[in-house]
């Protein structure tokens, strides 16, 4: 299996992905930047697949990172990343459905949001993009289980479906703490919304001005001005 060594958008992280596994793009960099300095927090990242968002919770002052993934050929190029920069993480193989572990102060998730499954025989496009690997119910049952009470969540997501988000905030008692509609210049509507979360019930949310992208390529990132060189 062959890897492709890059660097991740906005930060100079080598990065190494392996040809199978599902590629960083740029609902990853969104999320990884639309992160808060989070100086000496332990990170759980949900689905990390080569632990590209554990690297920039890394670059944002994170200090204990845990991944888990299903994919264990993912997670052995994710300890190859990591490696470079931290002895400071573990990976788990499991689902999160059946990982038992710590809590932590901030868990993320660049989750699968695609309702459809039948539209790819490749399992890790499946587990990566349709929520038949891990329904929202499902994530935010999670969020609740490994966030401790003062913890924070992150998550990217369809923004269309932006009313079930908000409900399974409202279920699971998370606030909206701030958020961002990311737009593609040639798009009417918004492709994604990022959202920070914690624990306790819903008020004031800070909405950022929109992230917008060109055919894939960032316009405007004011919104992600944090550590951005």
């Amino acid at each position: 299996m062959k890897q492709k060594t890059d660097y991740l958008k906005f930060i100079d992280y080598e990065y190494s992905q392996d040809d199978l596994a599902y590629k960083v793009n740029t609902d990853t960099a969104v999320l990884g930047m639309f992160l808060d300095m989070m100086k000496s927090k332990s990170v759980l990242d949900i689905g990390c697949n080569s632990g590209a968002l554990l690297l920039y919770a890394h670059y944002h002052g994170a200090k204990h990172l845990c991944g888990v993934d299903i994919h264990e050929d993912a997670l052995e190029c994710a300890k190859k990343n990591l490696k470079r920069y931290t002895d400071d993480f573990k990976l788990y193989h499991s689902r999160i459905q059946d990982l038992e572990t710590e809590e932590f102060d901030v868990v993320l998730c660049n989750p699968p949001f695609f309702e459809m499954n039948n539209v790819t025989e490749d399992e890790y496009l499946k587990d990566a993009m349709f929520e038949s690997s891990l329904s929202l119910e499902e994530l935010f049952q999670a969020f609740r289980k490994f966030m401790k009470a003062n913890g924070e969540a992150y998550l990217i997501y369809q923004a269309d479906r932006f009313p079930e988000l908000y409900d399974m905030c409202k279920k699971y008692k998370l606030k909206i703490m701030k958020m961002a509609f990311v737009h593609d210049v040639h798009s009417r509507h918004a492709l994604r919304v990022a959202m920070k979360l914690k624990i306790g019930p819903m008020s004031k949310v800070k909405i950022y001005e929109p992230i917008l992208l060109d055919s894939g390529e960032f316009v405007s990132i004011k919104t992600l001005k944090t550590g951005v060189k």
